[in-house]
C-alpha cells in the first residue's frame, strides 16, 4: 500500500465519525474555527435566552431556513429532547 492509500484508509473513517459526532452532539457554542461539511453550526444557529431566574445563556434556535437535511434532523432531535426534559422537570 502506498502512503496515500494508508492515509485515506485511516483519515476517511475518522472524518466520518467526527461528522456524525458533531451532528449528534450539538456544540454549546458556535465555533467558526471548526469547519464541518455535514453539520456546520454557525453563530446564526444560536440565540441568547434569559431564564426565569435571570441567567443569560446560549442555545440552539428551534428553526433555521439554512439547514440541510442532516442539520434539520439533528435540530429536531435536539428540540424533542429539550421539550421532553422541560415536561419532566416542570413543577406541577
Amino acid at each position: 500500500m502506498s502512503g496515500l492509500e494508508i492515509y485515506l484508509t485511516i483519515i476517511l473513517p475518522l472524518h466520518a465519525m467526527d461528522e456524525a459526532y458533531n451532528c449528534n452532539n450539538i456544540p454549546t457554542l458556535a465555533d467558526n474555527k471548526e469547519m464541518h461539511l455535514v453539520c456546520n453550526w454557525t453563530e446564526e444557529d444560536y440565540e441568547y435566552i434569559t431564564t426565569e431566574d435571570g441567567r443569560l445563556y446560549y442555545r440552539l434556535k428551534e428553526y433555521s431556513q439554512t439547514d440541510n437535511y442532516f442539520e434539520r434532523r439533528a435540530r429536531n432531535k435536539h428540540w424533542e429532547k429539550y421539550n421532553a426534559n422541560i415536561l419532566t422537570t416542570r413543577k406541577l
